[in-house]
């Protein structure tokens, strides 16, 4: 029986650097803010019903997801996280 390699392996070493990066510029550019204890949760319950999760995983973009799902100017690469919108923490810039 074959198996999809996409399906459980880790994107490339040059990717997962890139998204690293970018993740980084983002993060530095919204002031380092996290998000709340709630919306840590909810994001790591939505990667739980994920299937391109392992581990800690993120098998799309490679990251680590404890710390991905903590930093407000972070996003899922499938667009699975429903960003609430408070008011509170917001961003003025776009």
């Amino acid at each position: 029986m074959a198996t999809d390699n996409r399906a459980t392996a880790m994107p490339a070493w040059k990717y997962q650097a890139w998204n690293l990066a970018e993740a980084l510029a983002a993060f530095a550019a919204d002031g380092l803010k996290t998000v709340s204890a709630r919306d840590y949760r909810t994001r790591l319950e939505t990667c739980d019903g994920c299937g391109r999760r392992r581990g800690n995983r993120c098998l799309e973009c490679g990251c680590y997801l404890s710390i991905k799902a903590r930093g407000r100017a972070f996003r899922c690469p499938l667009s699975k996280w429903h960003e609430r919108q408070n008011g509170s923490g917001s961003s003025a810039e776009g």
